[in-house]
């Protein structure tokens, strides 16, 4: 090989690559329910409600599947502690808050929040899963002034699931969402940074090898 084609070959070494990481969903959950929330207060503040019902259906949707995504991570931390042996994800929702919350020591008050703003999002979250068309008829003859019929006319076309999208109920959601999730972590034992996705690891440098060996560098990991 020409000595300048063997100039631009790169160097090649041989080490050794550890890495860890721990991911968790529920952080990324967390922030999207957070960002809605977010952009229903500036719309607000502006003074405009544009395609305000889908900011608050999206923000409704991630708050129910943080809550879920936040017992499934408990449960697995306390099976792993020993805390909880009978943990089983694939389990129904309500069987696993029972376990959780009955290793928490925190009672499972659906009637009350803030448990009762999850249930509430948990059910809006499983009607918008598996919708299903609503069919009704209404026939009145109606007096009022003509914006007050045609405003009521449209209302009826609601499919009553909406009201949970409104801003002060996916607001009042979310922090609720926030004081479960305090709750869960200092009962648990755990420290914040131990429900956060992090990662490390380094790099042992072990020899130079020949530039023409070919790389076993994995494209992602």
């Amino acid at each position: 090989m020409p000595v300048q084609e063997e100039a631009k070959m790169e160097k090649k070494i041989k080490a050794r690559v550890q890495k860890t990481k721990r991911v968790f969903v529920h952080n990324d959950l967390a922030q999207a329910a957070q960002y809605f929330a977010d952009t229903i207060r500036e719309k607000l503040d502006k003074g405009t409600r544009d395609a305000i019902m889908f900011d608050g259906m999206a923000c409704a949707v991630m708050v129910a599947f943080t809550f879920e995504a936040n017992v499934n991570f408990m449960g697995f931390e306390l099976n792993k502690a020993g805390k909880l042996p009978n943990w089983k994800e694939r389990e129904s929702f309500m069987e696993k808050l029972k376990k959780v919350f009955g290793a928490l020591g925190i009672p499972v008050e659906l009637d009350k929040r803030p448990l009762k703003s999850m249930e509430r999002m948990k059910n809006l979250r499983d009607t918008l899963a598996h919708g299903k068309p609503v069919y009704a008829e209404y026939d009145e003859v109606e007096i009022g002034t003509a914006e007050q019929i045609d405003i009521r006319a449209g209302a009826k076309l609601a499919a009553g699931w909406e009201t949970e999208c409104r801003p002060d109920v996916v607001k009042e959601a979310n922090a609720d969402l926030d004081e479960l999730w305090k709750l869960m972590i200092e009962k648990s034992g755990l420290d914040l940074w131990d429900t956060m996705t992090s990662g490390d690891g380094g790099i042992t440098f072990i020899e130079h090898v020949d530039p023409n060996t070919p790389s076993t560098v994995p494209k992602d990991w």
